[in-house]
């Protein structure tokens, strides 16, 4: 019986030239494709290796780096050190809005989901509890080092699960129009600074006809200290404006670019009560911050 990748190449096109795959396997372990090749009629040729198609994608110069983390601490201590690092509250609020988007996601019953910027596999892992075995998961992220941990993690905790993995650009990924039932991403377009837009774009256009895009998001507002800070990050990078896509109002309207039905969830209201972020800048300390789904169909 065909599984996985066997089962997406169809869906599946070169980035490159926009050509149908055909799928070279080498080595498959029940039914899933562990060493092989995709390649198109144009001679464009991307490995899978270790169970995870790499599409030569590099990672942004900021934000995480999970491949250089990698290089200094094992999967499992990089990730010890991240939820350490956080607080009861934070480790609840981050809960409540995982539990919501996976609740949308079940409501919608998806043939095919795709999770855009998968990381650390956070959401994956909710998504692989909660969907039944026959839905195709697909994880996404530009870090091919970071998805080989989850798939070794992942197929460790839930055997059965129908997990695919592509290590590609979320701005250019390798799937047909319309090719999945349901995307979402958990933080992950959102903190795609300077190419925001640019994956709301993919995102709209790898999600079918009559499908939803479910994208969670921190907001802030722009009287805030934390906003102040980050406008000066992003105009020392040349990112004169991006730091918008934080802004409730602003985000809204990107999403409605590319979207013809955006509402807004919010799941969590607060003000951040610690003296710092040991992880992130925002949510800036003292103040308030919203995590909202966007809802996007």
């Amino acid at each position: 019986m065909k599984r996985g990748m066997e089962q997406l190449v169809s869906r599946m096109k070169c980035p490159k030239c926009r050509g149908n795959f055909t799928l070279e396997i080498k080595e498959s372990d029940g039914g899933d494709v562990i060493e092989g090749a995709l390649c198109c009629a144009n001679g464009h040729r991307f490995g899978i290796h270790g169970g995870v198609a790499d599409f030569g994608s590099e990672e942004q110069k900021d934000g995480n780096a999970w491949s250089e983390y990698l290089q200094s601490v094992s999967y499992d201590e990089l990730n010890e050190q991240i939820e350490n690092a956080k607080t009861e509250k934070e480790k609840l609020d981050q809960r409540k809005i995982l539990n919501e988007a996976v609740a949308c996601i079940k409501a919608a019953n998806p043939e095919i989901v795709v999770d855009i910027a998968s990381g650390r596999g956070m959401l994956l892992e909710e998504l692989a509890k909660e969907l039944s075995d026959e839905t195709i998961i697909m994880a996404t992220d530009l870090s091919f080092e970071i998805l080989v941990r989850d798939r070794l993690k992942f197929k460790k905790l839930y055997p059965s699960k129908n997990i695919v993995y592509l290590a590609c650009d979320a701005t250019e990924m390798p799937l047909q129009d319309g090719a999945a039932d349901v995307t979402v991403s958990f933080f992950g377009v959102a903190n795609m600074i300077g190419i925001v837009d640019k994956g709301l774009a993919e995102a709209s256009r790898v999600t079918k006809d009559g499908g939803s895009f479910y994208n969670c998001i921190l907001n802030i507002k722009e009287d805030s200290e934390g906003f102040a800070k980050l406008k000066d990050i992003c105009e020392k990078n040349d990112l004169n404006g991006d730091e918008r896509c934080f802004l409730e109002d602003d985000c809204l309207k990107m999403h409605r670019d590319h979207f013809g039905k955006v509402s807004i969830n919010r799941v969590v209201e607060s003000i951040y009560d610690c003296t710092e972020n040991a992880l992130d800048l925002l949510p800036y300390p003292g103040e308030w911050f919203a995590y909202n789904i966007f809802v996007c169909l």
